[in-house]
């Protein structure tokens, strides 16, 4: 991919509400950029420059993992560490507010990145496509690319904002004023017809026609739409007199009929695309694990699940600012144990552990392989040392285990998973030759450095522990679509097709060593939201959907005062946390016209 102009992502910041005077008083150079935008050099580096903003909407710390990841019924905050989500992944009912800089990142990225995408699709007609530096073929391409992305960040934005600014049109100056419109003009007349043309623009597949990596393609496209009718069915699914549904305000849609339609037409798109796949080089890789294996992070790579990425390393030496955090927040604190840092056990930030429920959902784990392929269970000793003594509860009584390590590569820590008695922890740990290791069970996980690390996104290649990962980042991948077709085919009362593709699944995650095929399904008559769910967190943990998965069916609320097990579950409000506060910079700034208005109780 050709290198990213930084003047060009800056053209692109004139954006909804930008009023500041000291920018307003500097030269405007909006005329010089869109003249570039229209050249057929500079329509493909607008669209280059979106791509940076979605490599930063991923990569950043403040960026979007802090929204969609705790929070939730599966994941939680660290809240004794320097954490930048604390104040926001547990509600924190005074510091969580407008002026959060996770919420405040999404609206200023989506709607910097919308402007510059409204002014590629208003003047494709206009870009010369007579050389060959931009053919039609390109263009169509660069166009169907644009769409998807403009409804990328546009639904992005009403799940996390409810009803937000819709605009079309390419602004070239800074604005004071600014409407906010219900949330369905943005999925009736940008989101939907965005995706359907996207879907016809776009070439088919990743894995397809050598389409460069972090691209967007027809398949990317079918499958947002598939994720995007689901979530509108369930806007009108919410029955206002179900108590579950307390101070959201989607209950205003409730139309059945509708929901029916909108659930129809999501499983339709999600079984077509799952149909279509073998003539779209796609299906669910063989092995679970080897979804986040360095080894296969591109469809060039054999990676024949992944949909779309967000791709880290545009260029081969990073000038523009290509890594990501995202390979430390999930790693716990071994480092204290084995007394250094590692490049195969990663960077301990500890910002996020699991919930107690979340280790249940792995259940059938002698079967089921997606627990181990998702949990660092072993750690091993990098240099010998005197160790000393942990303690902690086990069957209401505290114990002490002693730990040294005298074999460098032997094991030092291990976490089983599941419950063991001090004797038997002491019968495998101080009796033997080699390290008198250390072995934490539930009973030890703290919440804040004892907990399993989540491995899907250890990069191992890395020069030095603390370094940064480059490795691309899967948003969508086919794997969701079958969940997707199972929840649509659930609430149109077809369990029969749920279990199916939920099966297929499970099928795919089957210790196959040890288990017979068809070991993990299940009967039609099992299939319910909360297994859907369950399943969701076994197949797609931490992969940047959960909050919107709850939003979605309207089990925030209730998930997370039941399963949370830090502080969110007791600072969430029915009547505040549907949505997200509007950034108070773009209250603010709106100081001509009607005042921009604010979500409820914020």
């Amino acid at each position: 991919m050709k290198k990213i102009l930084s003047t060009l992502v800056l053209s692109s910041m004139v954006m909804l509400g930008t009023s500041c005077a000291d920018f307003l008083e500097e030269e405007n150079h909006s005329n010089v950029m869109q003249d570039f935008m229209a050249t057929p050099a500079g329509y493909g580096m607008a669209l280059n420059s979106v791509y940076a903003n979605i490599r930063s909407m991923y990569s950043a710390e403040e960026g979007i993992h802090g929204l969609m990841n705790p929070g939730t019924d599966e994941i939680k905050n660290n809240v004794a560490g320097s954490n930048r989500t604390k104040d926001l992944a547990v509600y924190d009912r005074e510091k969580f507010n407008a002026n959060n800089e996770y919420p405040r990142k999404l609206w200023n990225d989506a709607y910097v990145q919308i402007n510059t995408l409204n002014f590629m699709v208003e003047n494709a007609e206009k870009v010369d496509v007579t050389t060959n530096e931009l053919t039609p073929e390109m263009r169509d391409q660069y166009l169907g690319e644009a769409k998807f992305l403009r409804a990328f960040n546009y639904f992005h934005l009403v799940e996390q904002f409810g009803d937000v600014t819709v605009t079309t049109t390419y602004n070239a100056s800074p604005s004071t004023s600014a409407e906010r419109h219900d949330m369905l003009k943005a999925y009736e007349e940008v989101i939907i017809p965005d995706l359907k043309d996207a879907s016809r623009l776009c070439k088919p597949s990743p894995q397809l026609d050598g389409l460069e990596s972090g691209r967007a393609s027809a398949a990317a496209a079918r499958h947002l739409l598939a994720r995007v009718y689901l979530t509108l069915a369930w806007v009108y699914d919410k029955d206002p007199s179900n108590p579950a549904y307390e101070g959201n305000t989607q209950t205003k849609y409730y139309n059945p009929a509708k929901a029916k339609e909108y659930y129809q037409l999501a499983y339709e798109t999600a079984t077509k695309l799952i149909e279509d796949a073998p003539s779209l080089g796609l299906k669910l890789m063989d092995n679970y694990a080897d979804l986040f294996d360095e080894a296969f992070d591109a469809p060039s790579l054999g990676n024949t699940e992944t949909l779309f990425v967000a791709r880290m390393d545009w260029d081969d030496d990073n000038t523009y600012g290509g890594r990501s955090t995202l390979n430390h927040y999930f790693v716990n604190g071994y480092d204290a144990y084995l007394g250094e840092r590692n490049l195969n056990d990663g960077r301990c930030y500890s910002w996020f552990n699991p919930t107690q429920y979340t280790y249940n959902a792995f259940n059938n784990r002698d079967k089921d392989t997606r627990y181990d392929a998702t949990f660092q269970k072993v750690w091993y000793a990098t240099k010998t040392q005197a160790g000393g003594e942990v303690s902690y509860v086990i069957d209401g009584v505290e114990e002490k285990f002693n730990w040294d390590y005298t074999v460098v590569g032997d094991t030092a820590i291990y976490y089983p998973g599941y419950y063991m008695s001090a004797k038997e922890i002491r019968e495998k740990t101080q009796n033997r030759n080699g390290n008198h290791y250390l072995i934490f069970t539930p009973d030890a996980y703290n919440g804040r450095a004892i907990f399993p690390t989540i491995t899907k996104f250890l990069d191992k290649t890395r020069a030095v522990p603390n370094d940064n990962t480059d490795r691309s980042y899967n948003i969508f991948r086919l794997g969701e679509t079958y969940l997707l077709a199972a929840e649509a085919a659930f609430k149109l009362g077809d369990n029969t097709n749920a279990a199916k593709y939920i099966n297929a699944i499970r099928e795919r995650a089957r210790n196959k060593e040890t288990c017979e095929q068809g070991a993990l399904d299940i009967k039609p008559s099992e299939v319910t939201l909360d297994f859907i769910l369950e399943e969701r967190t076994r197949e797609l943990l931490a992969e940047h959907c959960r909050w919107a998965d709850l939003a979605r069916t309207g089990t925030l609320m209730e998930r997370v005062k039941k399963y949370d097990d830090g502080l969110a579950c007791e600072n969430i409000m029915p009547e505040r946390h549907w949505l997200r506060p509007i950034p108070q910079k773009q209250i603010d700034q709106t100081t001509t016209g009607t005042p921009y208005p604010q979500n409820p109780n914020w």
